[in-house]
């Protein structure tokens, strides 16, 4: 957040002869091994510029000597959570922006900043109850609606997310990158051609400019797979293609396997996904994306082959260390691929091990076959009677 002393621009700011007083007085004194006794305002000035320029180190020393001088001013509490924030140690920022908010609730862009951080840490509920705070006190900032709308769909409130979304683009209709996520996030909904509608809008604002470009195309390349259109579909894919690094270049590789399998080209597909393996870092998680994929286009057998495949390959030594995620991870798919296939005494062995390593993903995946309000460690004892 920008301080009141704050009323130029930094870089002008930082040149002018009053700051370079200042930086000198501090610096002369630190380098004797003096306690620079300067005011809180001074302090912060120093800290803000060395955090200009990336030396958070630095930054955090000054600013913790403005803690140690000036206890009681606010300004050094706002400082050390900006300096966290900024140089991306979310959970320390947490941690400072708490300690903002203690002595001034009101502060939005502080509630915002820490919407962001928990966002960033994957504490979704917080992240929305932080964004719920700063609407509360200025119930138009922008920032906290699409943080809010982002929180939402993070925790796999799709509906209640799009409505935000909504919301947030009629006040923001250029938006392009709300326009992208509120589009993979009507993608859950399987309002594909709404999605859709919003990726082309996003991809004009875009024009290739923007951070998401590719990811925008790649994703309009699948809602337009989705709603059948399979020539719009390899267009935008082709699109995409040239915006690609080695980095990006296994998730074209997976999103075109997904492509021509949506349009029953396995055979191309199999190309694709032999060719994201090849690249893959992760070679266990691009096989699980495999996997997914024919799921989502109700191949359920090949995905079941993917998954007993990594549950085999897990068994050797070096897998010691992620074996039990890979299983959390595959383990409730398994069963659902398994409940799909009709083989009923696989489906239940996974189901009962699911349930006990991984509830929340198993109560997902069977959302819609257990009646609602069955909890997951009930669901053996309830297909047991149905099934068995």
């Amino acid at each position: 957040p920008k301080r009141e002393y704050m009323q130029q621009e930094e870089d002008d700011y930082f040149q002018s002869e009053d700051f370079l007083d200042i930086l000198r007085r501090y610096t002369e004194a630190m380098d004797s091994g003096d306690t620079p006794y300067m005011d809180s305002d001074e302090l912060i000035d120093v800290a803000d510029y060395y955090m200009s320029k990336g030396k958070y180190q630095q930054a955090i020393n000054a600013t913790e000597l403005a803690l140690e001088l000036h206890p009681s001013a606010e300004d050094p509490l706002a400082m050390m959570a900006d300096i966290m924030f900024e140089s991306r140690k979310w959970e320390e920022a947490i941690v400072w922006l708490n300690k903002v908010l203690d002595a001034n609730p009101f502060d939005v862009q502080a509630w915002l900043n820490l919407s962001d951080a928990h966002l960033q840490m994957e504490h979704f509920a917080e992240a929305l109850d932080s964004a719920e705070y700063a609407l509360a006190i200025q119930p138009e900032n922008k920032q906290a609606l699409i943080q809010k709308a982002y929180a939402l769909s993070r925790q796999e409130r799709y509906q209640e997310a799009d409505d935000v979304f909504t919301l947030y683009l009629s006040k923001c209709p250029d938006d392009e990158l709300a326009l992208y996520h509120s589009a993979f996030n009507l993608c859950f909904l399987e309002r594909f051609k709404e999605a859709n509608d919003r990726l082309i809008l996003a991809e004009e604002l875009s024009d290739g400019l923007s951070p998401e470009h590719m990811n925008i195309c790649l994703q309009r390349s699948y809602t337009e797979a989705r709603i059948g259109n399979m020539q719009e579909a390899l267009d935008a894919l082709e699109r995409s293609k040239s915006f690609t690094d080695p980095d990006t270049k296994v998730d074209y590789d997976l999103l075109s396997g997904h492509i021509y399998l949506l349009f029953q080209d396995k055979a191309k597909a199999t190309e694709c996904f032999s060719e994201a393996l090849s690249k893959s870092q992760d070679y266990l998680n691009t096989m699980r994306t495999i996997a997914q994929v024919f799921m989502d286009c109700q191949n359920f057998e090949d995905a079941t082959y993917i998954f007993l495949k990594m549950e085999e390959m897990i068994k050797a030594p070096e897998y010691d260390d992620v074996r039990d995620d890979v299983l959390k991870a595959i383990c409730p798919a398994l069963a659902y691929c398994y409940y799909q296939t009709g083989h009923r005494y696989d489906f239940y062995n996974y189901l009962k091990m699911s349930i006990s390593i991984n509830p929340k993903d198993t109560q997902f995946f069977f959302k819609d076959v257990f009646p609602v309000g069955v909890p997951p460690e009930e669901y053996p004892y309830y297909i047991k009677n149905r099934f068995f």
